[in-house]
């Protein structure tokens, strides 16, 4: 007889009761990070650079610690290289047209310009519509990121053996079949266990909750995918509308200041003064044309009629509906499944299972 609750516990590696988040203590050792915005940034910025920087050198060096996280990475080259080459031919013959047809190029121009920002922000913020609601109703975070410490092979042998540290940036449910439980502790899982239904005090929630947090991670990564991409085509939309002129105006006319003849502290001073006036006065023009825009992408052009007339309100509440719906999804199907698992499968009188 071998009691599952027992292998179950030590095949996942629990460090502890709770989970101890080491940051400083202990620099090269896999650990979790605080589940925070600073913190995304922080693993996006270094991700970004590291994908410019060192994964390129690294395999056209043909590194044998080249991995395939890497090779992932760098595939944010091509989008942000791309959007600053469309931002760029659209805007590089501007100044060489005459002044009608350069005020149409310098309008078209921004609105490109202000839509490869918007589908980039978009896509982010659209993904916490997701992850959010589905975390508050089942425990589990698809987000929670952790800082992965590989050690390389390495690139010497013996006394010159250079043994190299290398920091990858991940979430502990990148991979939906093998996700980081070790990462995880039982009380984490005793709370997701609470969160679907399955009741408290389990003998093995880790087992229990294993496969719902499988289907969860599927279901909620698909409706992130779908509601990302519909998110990022309604600010590509925004950036269309024609209540934009106002904020490249804002931009265009902003204030310029002119050196005084009193000295350096005095320029200094009045030019970030109206650095800051400048800022404030372009801010407000940005969120006063916002509002613009949806309203007009709202209402529809009044040259247009039917369903072209019709067509940015029917974008924005389909857009809407199915990211709700697939949200909506994700939550229903933990819940069933936990309930069938309840039904079927927990009984809390018996404290192993004979195999």
């Amino acid at each position: 007889m071998i009691d599952v609750n027992e292998v179950a516990y030590n095949s996942v590696g629990f460090r502890s009761k709770k989970t101890v988040e080491k940051t400083q203590d202990s620099p090269n050792e896999t650990r979790l990070l605080p589940d925070t915005a600073s913190t995304h940034a922080k693993q996006q910025f270094q991700k970004t650079a590291s994908a410019f920087i060192d994964y390129p050198i690294k395999g056209l060096k043909g590194d044998v610690n080249t991995n395939f996280y890497e090779f992932l990475s760098m595939g944010i080259i091509p989008y942000l290289t791309g959007s600053a080459m469309l931002m760029f031919v659209f805007n590089l013959a501007n100044k060489y047209l005459k002044l009608f047809p350069k005020e149409k190029a310098q309008a078209y121009g921004g609105k490109m310009a202000l839509g490869v920002v918007l589908y980039g922000l978009f896509k982010d913020l659209s993904k916490h519509l997701v992850t959010k609601p589905v975390k508050a109703a089942t425990g589990v975070n698809i987000d929670k990121p952790y800082e992965n410490i590989v050690y390389q092979l390495p690139k010497g042998a013996g006394e010159n053996a250079n043994l190299e540290v290398l920091h990858q940036q991940r979430t502990v449910y990148d991979s939906n079949e093998f996700y980081r439980k070790d990462l995880l502790d039982k009380e984490y899982f005793d709370k997701v266990a609470k969160k679907l239904g399955l009741g408290e005090n389990l003998n093995d929630s880790v087992s229990e909750t294993s496969p719902i947090i499988q289907n969860i991670v599927s279901t909620t990564n698909t409706a992130k995918s779908i509601s990302t991409y519909l998110f990022a085509m309604l600010g590509i939309a925004l950036a269309t509308q024609d209540s934009w002129l106002e904020f490249f105006s804002s931009i265009t006319g902003r204030n310029k200041y002119v050196s005084s003849n009193n000295g350096f502290i005095s320029n200094m001073g009045g030019k970030l003064k109206n650095m800051w006036h400048n800022s404030v006065n372009i801010t407000k023009s940005f969120f006063h044309s916002f509002g613009k825009a949806c309203c007009e992408l709202w209402k529809g052009k009044p040259q247009y009629t039917g369903f072209m007339r019709h067509a940015g309100k029917y974008f924005i509440l389909g857009t809407g509906l199915v990211t709700t719906m697939l949200t909506s999804n994700a939550i229903i199907k933990a819940k069933r499944m936990a309930k069938n698992t309840n039904k079927e499968t927990i009984d809390k009188s018996k404290e192993s299972t004979v195999i």
